[in-house]
């Protein structure tokens, strides 16, 4: 049934308004015995606080039942956990030990096979010829060739290609949010070849903006024949460098994108400004300078963050690990701002950078406690009520999960504050002034 003093989305309404101190205790009664302990202690904290002081030993009868109340979620939180891991503990055991089941008719083959065999074919002797190594030129300056499966932080410093005439203009790209590239403060219109333009984010995403021919081939066409694939890589690239060197005079397989030894890269005679390298730089200088030095280093980092990486590849496999470790990289600044602000004061940058942290994920139950304790500290317990409501409501609905203990804390803090007389004199006195 649905209770006086929950509104119809579920959020908890003003408790000043009109309710009779029966009728709040009628609730958490109703809500305890229908096993929602932290809506019930809700209840009588409200009622708590209406109390005068002649009504002391209903006051001492309340505070045992929130103490109880809060003591018996807490122990079977506590045990629905425990109950948990065992069932999940059991469950893997068994399936190791049906896995280690399924490889005992291989392992027996296989011992078999060895019993049987008397002697091993001799491999067939490689010359030493057949084992020398291709000569270079002494002149050759190449970058040396890599495997395909080479991490691209592993590879050397691409070599800088000799150009002759003017030094190529600098690029502005934006990597947050839509992808844009400028020059001279303009946008350049890229190819209409989609492919070249997801190579062009591709390469600027990588360290040293460099990737070689056979990872491109994979990351756009991986069900293609690899001549088919490679084909249509040259294609996609040559539309590419049409639209970047456009007005710029240049050798053909020059300008902006390079192609060394199977790897294309950006030129690196040409500077490239990113607002991914300013954002990781920033980030970087913040975590080894002052705190409060770093707070700034953070904001300016932060403002960068105007939407997810690359939202252009949202759904594509190679950007999605990178997406995930910049939010969490922005979410913790975002934390630690927050509670800088906090610890110093100034709610509403507390306010401002915990809410941008929901923005980004709602279940960060950390922010939800944040925004519980900003809104606390500025005396709007009804509003700190309701975020723990809202908290609760969106991990029933995203997670399937409960508050945590910790969580529970933080409400157990706040109805404490609100119960305490002092406390209730003092909000009396604001509402008269």
């Amino acid at each position: 049934m649905p209770f006086p003093l929950l509104s119809s989305e579920g959020n908890l309404t003003d408790p000043s308004e009109a309710f009779s101190i029966a009728s709040l205790l009628e609730c958490g009664i109703q809500c305890t015995q229908q096993g929602s302990y932290a809506e019930g202690v809700v209840f009588f904290a409200l009622v708590r606080q209406q109390l005068t002081p002649d009504q002391a030993h209903v006051a001492a009868a309340l505070d045992g039942i929130i103490r109880s109340n809060a003591n018996y979620w807490q122990a079977q939180q506590m045990l629905h956990l425990a109950s948990k891991r065992f069932a999940e503990a059991d469950s893997e055991q068994k399936t190791l030990l049906a896995d280690i089941q399924k490889l005992l008719p291989t392992l027996s083959e296989k011992a078999n096979q060895v019993a049987q065999s008397h002697c091993i074919p001799e491999l067939p002797q490689t010359t030493g010829s057949q084992l020398q190594q291709p000569q270079k030129s002494p002149n050759s300056q190449s970058v040396e060739s890599r495997p395909s499966s080479l991490n691209d932080s592993e590879l050397p410093a691409p070599s800088l290609l000799h150009k002759t005439g003017d030094p190529l203009p600098n690029l502005y790209i934006t990597c947050f949010g839509h992808f844009e590239v400028r020059q001279f403060d303009r946008a350049i219109p890229l190819c209409q070849n989609r492919s070249g333009q997801a190579i062009l984010r591709y390469l600027v995403a990588q360290p040293k903006y460099c990737a070689s021919r056979d990872t491109l081939m994979d990351v756009l066409w991986p069900d293609d024949p690899p001549e088919v694939a490679r084909r249509k890589l040259q294609i996609a690239v040559s539309a590419l460098r049409c639209s970047l060197n456009n007005g710029y005079s240049c050798d053909p397989g020059g300008g902006y994108i390079l192609y060394k030894d199977q790897f294309y890269l950006l030129n690196p005679a040409a500077t490239i400004h990113t607002d991914l390298d300013e954002f990781l730089s920033l980030w970087r200088a913040g975590r080894s300078a002052s705190r409060k030095e770093a707070i700034g280093l953070f904001e300016k980092a932060s403002r960068l963050y105007t939407d997810p990486f690359m939202v252009e590849d949202m759904y594509a496999d190679w950007s999605s690990a990178k997406r995930e470790k910049l939010s969490q990289i922005y979410m913790s600044m975002c934390h630690t701002m927050a509670s800088y602000y906090l610890e110093n004061g100034r709610y509403e940058d507390a306010l401002k950078w915990a809410s941008e942290i929901l923005k980004e994920d709602r279940c960060d139950e950390e922010a939800h406690r944040k925004l519980m304790r900003i809104y606390s500290a500025q005396g709007q317990r009804s509003e700190a009520l309701r975020q723990f409501q809202r908290c609760k409501g969106i991990l029933a609905e995203e997670l399937g999960v409960a508050p945590t203990l910790e969580t529970m804390n933080v409400l157990q803090t706040l109805l404490t504050n609100m119960c305490s007389p002092a406390d209730k004199m003092s909000e009396n006195r604001a509402k008269i002034e």
